[in-house]
């Protein structure tokens, strides 16, 4: 409990002792009177606090969600769902009331504990209960993903509370584990040689595995290697969204993203400039300009011991990179260039948290941005072998 719980509670066990002292002091004069008009407002208080399943409040909890955002994320939608279905299958169909009290708080967190990754994909609908149960050798979640149902069944007992459907304080809040990541489990930056390597592959091999040819991951590769970008806002851009500042600055214009940090414009670099990436988006005749989604890009990329075939496989031999590691690189890169975390964390579409911060971060307009971006060593990036892939990949897109 916090601070400001303790005192609460304090005054409220005050109050019933004063209310406890005033009731014996009337009964040992012979009036009864203050202990029956106590009974009948318990009396009327029980009968009021009706029985509501959890099921009923974790409906209109997911309605609320939809219903409340004017342009809702259906992929966080879709993942709330999953993380409610969850804490409906760790309790039951059980009260509202019951599932915030203690013993649940402490149940949920102990089910966590032993609660399988990618249970859905490995078990199917049976229940976690009979998991636990019956299974043996299986790997768990993180305390990292765990947070996040505890995270969600905080959330529903806040949206009970604020729709008077309990009056009890909420058992999740600060109950979320402490969870630290040890430096061996990192996820390490691609090193300069890495990148040499990829360059080499970029220009090199095929940028498919299946039929029909996806020549345009080409480009996917080069937005995370020169803007660190995430893989679901690139995947996600439209011709729509490569646009011109008044300033006459070409940018991404991010329109959705994991956070608010995220949605923002994104100067274009003179390397992706140069190779002629406007040309090629304008060549395009659809909308989106790539059709892989961040799934089937991550299947094709990383490299993994049941998929020797993963492109990534000959550029690294460490099996915790992967092309999450190219952010971590530009990351890297730009703290060198700029020596301050805040603007690192804005080029990478981070929060720094605090509102004093996020004026800070605000004040870094893109253009600046793009300066630091352009000032970042591409010695290990060969850019003439680049070029010449892009005439070979979109023949005309930079002339003859």
């Amino acid at each position: 409990m916090t601070a400001a719980d303790c005192k609460a509670l304090a005054i409220e066990i005050t109050n019933a002792d004063k209310t406890i002292y005033e009731i014996e002091k009337a009964r040992l004069r012979g009036d009864w009177k203050p202990l029956e008009l106590l009974e009948e407002k318990v009396a009327r208080e029980l009968a009021a606090q009706q029985y509501i399943p959890l099921k009923e409040v974790a409906d209109l909890y997911l309605k609320r969600h939809i219903e409340s955002n004017t342009n809702p994320d259906m992929k966080r939608a879709k993942a709330l769902e999953a993380e409610v279905n969850a804490l409906l299958d760790i309790f039951g169909n059980t009260s509202i009331s019951e599932f915030n009290t203690m013993d649940s708080s402490i149940k949920l967190k102990s089910v966590l504990k032993k609660y399988p990754r990618n249970k859905t994909i490995v078990y199917g609908d049976k229940s976690i209960h009979s998991i636990i149960r019956t299974e043996k050798n299986y790997n768990t979640i993180s305390l990292t993903t765990a947070n996040k149902y505890i995270k969600t069944a905080k959330s529903m007992v806040d949206f009970a509370l604020k729709a008077h459907l309990i009056n009890t304080a909420n058992v999740y809040k600060n109950e979320t584990f402490r969870s630290t990541v040890a430096a061996d489990d990192q996820r390490p930056a691609y090193a300069d040689a890495d990148i040499i390597r990829l360059v080499d592959a970029l220009c090199t091999r095929p940028l498919w595995k299946y039929r029909p040819a996806k020549d345009e991951r080409f480009w996917i590769v080069l937005i995370v290697l020169f803007h660190g970008m995430r893989l679901d806002n690139i995947v996600a851009l439209t011709k729509k969204d490569i646009c011109q500042l008044d300033n006459g600055l070409w940018v991404f214009a991010l329109q959705k993203g994991k956070r608010a940090a995220t949605r923002r414009p994104v100067a274009i670099c003179d390397a992706l400039l140069l190779l002629g990436f406007l040309e090629w988006v304008d060549s395009l005749d659809r909308i989106k300009l790539f059709t892989d989604s961040s799934k089937q890009f991550s299947a094709w990329y990383n490299f993994s011991p049941s998929k020797i075939s993963g492109f990534e496989n000959g550029i690294t031999d460490d099996p915790r990179k992967c092309l999450y590691s190219l952010r971590h690189s530009f990351a890297g890169n730009v703290y060198e260039v700029a020596g301050d975390i805040k603007i690192a964390a804005d080029m990478l579409g981070q929060s720094t948290g605090g509102n004093v911060t996020a004026r800070y971060v605000k004040a870094t307009k893109a253009k600046a941005l793009k300066e630091i971006s352009d000032k970042m060593s591409l010695d290990c990036i060969d850019l003439d072998k680049l070029e010449a892939r892009v005439k070979e990949l979109f023949p005309g897109i930079l002339g003859t």
